[in-house]
């Protein structure tokens, strides 16, 4: 039996690898998951943050499994680390299936800019007005001023990563189906991405699914049905997926 394809999956900006652990576990019997963490949280927390989306793609670079067809799954901010590492991985290995899902994100070429990170008052307040929007800052958190210290830290760092991305980055994608995933009631999505289609030269879809902007159990099921039906549909990976019932 043939190996089955990697599922490369990227958290959200001020998360870490364990916000997606239930995704995950959703896809387990489908893929071979990997679950990328970027530096200053989580496993890697004494690491120095990042706030430059080519160091980012360096460093999970270095992560990447050889040979077998790859998914690239992000989420929120890690919609746009997925796609950086789908152009990564495609121009690195030409003839590798690569396929990429993003979900609950603007475009990467339509991206929200976040000016206020370079105010001179600092951006704390508009960091947890963004958190807030989202639903990211529950109330004990707001109580602990060092954990909300941290918390803003983090994010801030990580919506530079989005800022740091150049034009040229968001080229169309060569040989990759792209997969658009959004929830109805996503604060941060006014009306369904389906600018996402002008990111590739290959097959597109647009989902909607309910729900809101954080990926839910039941939303988690939904987007491993929606992926494996877009596989199915465009007959990708045939020799490597396994048949579902």
């Amino acid at each position: 039996m043939n190996n089955l394809p990697h599922l490369a999956m990227f958290h959200h900006a001020g998360g870490n690898a364990a916000a997606l652990s239930h995704l995950a576990k959703t896809f387990a019997s489908d893929f071979d998951v990997i679950q990328f963490e970027m530096p200053g949280r989580g496993r890697r927390r004494r690491e120095p943050l990042v706030n430059d989306a080519a160091q980012i793609v360096d460093d999970f670079a270095a992560l990447l499994p050889p040979r077998e067809p790859i998914i690239f799954l992000g989420h929120s901010l890690g919609a746009y680390i997925a796609y950086l590492m789908a152009a990564y991985c495609r121009a690195s290995e030409p003839a590798r299936q690569i396929m990429l899902v993003v979900v609950a994100n603007h475009p990467i070429h339509c991206r929200q800019q976040f000016s206020f990170l370079d105010s001179a008052q600092g951006p704390s307040e508009q960091l947890v007005r963004f958190a807030s929007q989202l639903g990211q800052l529950p109330d004990w958190l707001q109580q602990e001023p060092l954990l909300l210290e941290q918390f803003l830290h983090v994010l801030a760092a990580d919506l530079r990563v989005a800022n740091s991305i150049s034009p040229s980055d968001t080229a169309p994608l060569r040989d990759i189906p792209l997969l658009a995933i959004h929830s109805t009631e996503d604060p941060l999505l006014q009306e369904p991405p389906w600018r996402w289609q002008e990111c590739t030269q290959q097959v597109f879809e647009l989902v909607s699914i309910s729900g809101g902007h954080f990926i839910s159990a039941q939303q988690g099921e939904k987007i491993r049905e929606a992926t494996l039906h877009f596989i199915q549909k465009y007959n990708l990976f045939k020799d490597n997926l396994r048949r579902q019932g």
